[in-house]
């Protein structure tokens, strides 16, 4: 949550996911850019002036968190990252907007938008953007128009500074040097025995902490602190999800983050077998609590707003940008379309359609955000005359 950790975000969003209108005539094909893996992004401009119906509310809530990232912009050591955004950045410190309709016809008028296209496929072009021979090449290649939208958010815990009845699960602060053996050898060493940041009731509690990344700790003397994350063991994340499906426990359908927490329940003596599935053990620092009413700090360095921080992978989407996001299969309680600023990122979170949203803070935000797995489309906003590919 600190989606602050590249793998966090991503970490978040696997457990999440696993345990739970742009016409051809009106765009223009632009060079699409590949990763290592073949897999590549086309930017489709999309010119036309009629939006996607969003909510007045979501608009205006869209606001504070476009203006946090401007000033992540200017306070950038790169200049190449910030350039871009500084004229947009600058008319949006002069306006105050009142209304949704003033909000959506700043974007509307200053910057262009892009529907963003994955395309997968056997390449050898590497991460090498190609111009002249990209529209045959790609033309071979697999389109991909929607992809998968899941859902995070910040869990709050009880915990303790000392081992006591309650309180028997570890929370591992940083080792030095920093470990890499995997989750169940790590348990079953006790070379992380001195390292122990906090203390909660059952192991659930804490692998459910390091899939999302961060959290808070409400102490036994009443005090709250802020969990971020700061490193892991290297080992990639596994989706216990899956496992469990691969074991016959659970129906592919039935997965979800409330399935999962009921298996558990269900079978206590089973539970560190279960969660030794996933190699990769997360490490965290301590904050002060700071503003309770503002979210965790993600990867783009400023706070989370809920729905409308996303995480997304920053190879394909620029972070700090506006976007978009029409929801094919819309989840309870949320509407088809929204903006959103792409805030964050993950280490489960790839490719050019992968969005992970942040659904704010405790149980409720949990609800939703174990049930979130829907398909949705994509726009890229950027500003006026800026391509898409030189803000990656």
């Amino acid at each position: 949550m600190t989606r602050t950790e590249l793998p966090a975000v991503a970490v978040k969003l696997a457990l999440a996911a696993a345990f739970l209108a742009c016409g051809p005539a009106a765009c223009q094909l632009q060079s699409p850019l590949a990763d290592k893996t073949g897999t590549l992004v086309r930017f489709d401009r999309d010119d036309g002036q009629i939006l996607p119906p969003i909510a007045d509310a979501v608009w205006l809530a869209a606001w504070p968190a476009w203006l946090s990232s401007c000033q992540a912009f200017a306070s950038t050591p790169s200049r190449r990252q910030a350039a871009p955004w500084q004229g947009v950045c600058s008319a949006a410190q002069l306006l105050r907007p009142q209304t949704a309709e003033q909000v959506r016809d700043f974007f509307l008028q200053t910057m262009d938008r892009y529907r963003v296209v994955a395309l997968e496929g056997e390449s050898d072009w590497g991460s090498v953007a190609w111009k002249d021979s990209g529209v045959a090449r790609g033309a071979l290649m697999q389109e991909h128009k929607t992809g998968l939208v899941t859902g995070y958010f910040e869990p709050v815990l009880e915990g303790s500074r000392q081992r006591v009845e309650a309180f028997v699960v570890p929370v591992y602060g940083l080792p030095a040097p920093l470990p890499t053996a995997t989750r169940a050898e790590l348990e079953a060493s006790g070379q992380l025995q001195g390292h122990e940041l906090l203390w909660v009731r059952d192991p659930l509690e804490a692998f459910l902490l390091q899939v999302q990344g961060s959290g808070r700790v409400h102490l036994t003397d009443g005090s709250y602190v802020r969990l971020a994350y700061a490193a892991n063991n290297g080992h990639p994340y596994r989706s216990i999800g899956r496992w469990l499906v691969e074991q016959g426990e659970l129906a592919p359908q039935a997965v979800s983050l409330p399935a999962i927490l009921d298996w558990a329940h269900a079978h206590p003596q089973r539970v560190r077998e279960l969660l030794n599935q996933n190699p990769r053990m997360v490490f965290f620092r301590e904050m002060d609590l700071g503003d309770a009413s503002v979210g965790p700090v993600g990867s783009l360095g400023v706070a989370l707003t809920p729905g409308i921080s996303v995480a997304v992978d920053p190879r394909y989407l620029p972070l700090g940008a506006p976007l978009l996001i029409q929801t094919m299969a819309p989840a309870s309680g949320q509407i088809p379309a929204r903006i959103a600023i792409a805030q964050d990122t993950g280490g489960a979170i790839h490719g050019a359609l992968r969005i992970d949203w942040f659904l704010g803070l405790g149980p409720e935000a949990a609800q939703v955000a174990g049930r979130l797995r829907a398909q949705a489309t994509v726009h890229l906003l950027v500003p006026r005359g800026v391509a898409p590919e030189a803000l990656l």
